[in-house]
């Protein structure tokens, strides 16, 4: 029942803070707080690539990793998605630093954090790949609205 409450409490909290906010614009979501950039590597012969996705996390702020390791938290971890002509997608999230907040643990990224990702591509396929990086940011006071940042490999 404690988890239960401590739970919807979780929840509540979270959507008043995304009502509140929803209103102000784009500095109180959580792309604001997160810079995000992409790298690939050429295709080898094989047709495999690497991509790999760096987040610059502003200072004193933090995203739920992935995995969270909170079953609360799981909808706010932070998730790659990438479309296009590609198979075999492996995304390989780094560990998370563990966060105590009073009798709750999680795991966090901050900082600045890379995320691998390895794929197939057909031999000679020089098509883009939309990746869709989804994340929350959080301080120690608040969480902003939740945020999908897109990025493009050309």
């Amino acid at each position: 029942m404690k988890r239960y409450c401590l739970g919807l409490f979780v929840v509540a909290a979270l959507a008043f803070a995304w009502s509140a906010q929803s209103d102000a614009g784009g500095a109180n979501k959580s792309e604001s707080k997160v810079k995000a950039s992409v790298e690939a590597s050429k295709v080898d012969k094989d047709g495999k690539q690497t991509v790999t996705i760096t987040l610059a996390i502003e200072k004193s702020w933090h995203l739920y990793a992935n995995p969270v390791n909170h079953d609360f938290l799981e909808g706010a971890q932070t998730t790659v998605k990438i479309k296009g002509k590609a198979s075999e997608v492996r995304v390989k999230y780094p560990e998370g630093k563990t966060h105590i907040d009073k009798n709750e643990k999680y795991d966090i990224y901050d900082g600045t954090v890379k995320i691998p990702v390895t794929l197939k591509r057909t031999v000679g396929d020089t098509s883009s790949l939309e990746i869709s990086i989804t994340v929350q940011a959080c301080d120690d006071k608040t969480c902003l609205q939740g945020s999908t940042i897109k990025l493009t490999v050309p």
